[in-house]
C-alpha cells in the first residue's frame, strides 16, 4: 500500500485515535506482536483501520477485567470479523469515550433518550442535506417500532444503515421507498447488542447520540431502562461515529464499503459548539418529553 493511502496512518494519529500512548504501541508490538503496523520506505510505522479496531478491542476486553495478555490472546482467537468465534465488532460508546475524553457522560432512562434522538432526528432532517443516517436498535422489534419512520428518512439520506440483534433479520432490505435501509444483524455477543445509537453525519446540524445499557435491567420496565449516555454536535465526532459504525457495516457486509469514498468528499467543518443548534436540540427533546408524559 502506498504511504499516501488516506486508510493508513502514522503512529501519533494512532495513539490519538485509539487511546493507546506512542510508547505502549512501541511495547505492545515488541512484546505481543499486536497490532502489525505496515512500514513505509523511510521505516516509519503505518497503522490501517483494522489496526486501529484491534488495539480497540483490546483496551475494551481489559475494561471488562481481563489481564493485557488475556485481551490480547483473546483477540487474537476473534480473529477477523465474524471468524474464530468473536464477533470483532467493536463498541461505539466505548470508543467515542476513549477518543473524546471530554464529553460528559449523562444517565438517561429511555424516555429520555428516545426524545433525544428523536430531536437530533428532526434538527437533522430540517437542514434537509442529505445525511449519512447510521443507527443501533438493539433489537429487530425496536427498529422495527421505528420502520416507517425510517422509510421517511431514508428518502432524504445519502445512506440509511441500522444494527439490530435477530436470527431472522435480513442482512440487506430495500424499503417501499426505492431508498435502501440496509439492516445488519449483529449477534447477542456483540457489543452493540447493548448500545442505542443515533449518528446524523451532515453538512449541516450533524450530530450523535450513543447510549451504552447497564446491566442487571431486566426486571425493569422498558422505558425505565438506564443508559450511560454520550451525545455530541462537534462535527469531528460525528465523523469519528459514523466511520467507527461503517466500519462495523462493511465488515458484516462487504458490499457497503463505498462509504469511504463518500467520506472522503464530505470535508469534516471545523469543531464547534453551534449555540443555535444545541438549542433548538435540547428544545426540541424537552417538547417530547412533554408530549410523552
Amino acid at each position: 500500500m502506498s504511504e499516501r493511502d488516506p486508510a493508513l496512518m502514522g503512529i501519533t494519529e494512532m495513539a490519538r485515535e485509539s487511546g493507546v500512548s506512542v510508547s505502549d504501541l512501541r511495547n505492545w508490538e515488541a512484546r505481543y506482536g499486536v497490532p502489525r503496523p505496515e512500514r513505509s520506505k523511510s521505516g516509519r510505522r503505518l497503522y490501517s483501520m483494522s489496526d486501529k479496531e484491534t488495539v480497540i478491542r483490546v483496551l475494551a476486553l481489559r475494561d471488562a477485567g481481563l489481564s493485557l495478555t488475556g485481551a490480547i490472546n483473546q483477540t487474537r482467537k476473534a480473529g477477523p470479523f465474524g471468524e474464530g468465534g468473536g464477533t470483532g465488532d467493536v463498541s461505539l460508546f466505548a470508543t467515542l469515550r476513549r477518543s473524546n475524553p471530554d464529553l460528559s457522560v449523562h444517565v438517561l432512562d429511555k424516555r429520555t433518550l428516545l426524545a433525544l434522538t428523536r430531536a437530533i432526528e428532526d434538527c437533522c432532517f430540517a437542514a434537509a442535506q442529505r445525511p449519512i443516517l447510521l443507527g443501533a436498535f438493539q433489537d429487530q422489534r425496536y427498529y422495527r417500532a421505528s420502520r416507517s419512520r425510517w422509510r421517511d428518512m431514508a428518502r432524504s439520506s445519502l445512506c440509511a444503515i441500522t444494527f439490530a440483534t435477530s436470527s431472522a433479520a435480513s442482512q440487506s432490505t430495500n424499503d417501499e421507498t426505492g431508498e435502501p435501509i440496509v439492516n445488519i444483524s449483529i449477534s447477542a455477543g456483540s457489543p452493540l447488542s447493548r448500545e442505542w445509537a443515533l449518528i446524523c453525519d451532515g453538512v449541516e446540524r450533524p450530530a450523535c447520540v450513543v447510549g451504552w445499557e447497564r446491566p442487571g435491567q431486566e426486571a425493569r420496565p422498558d422505558p425505565a431502562r438506564v443508559f450511560e449516555t454520550l451525545w455530541s454536535v462537534d462535527p469531528s465526532v460525528v465523523r469519528q461515529a459514523s466511520r467507527v459504525a461503517w466500519s462495523i457495516a462493511a465488515r458484516h457486509q462487504p458490499d457497503v464499503r463505498g462509504i469511504d469514498d463518500i467520506l472522503a468528499e464530505r470535508t469534516v467543518p471545523a469543531a464547534r459548539m453551534d449555540a443555535l443548534h444545541v438549542t433548538e436540540l435540547l428544545g426540541r427533546t424537552l417538547e417530547y418529553l412533554a408530549t410523552a408524559a
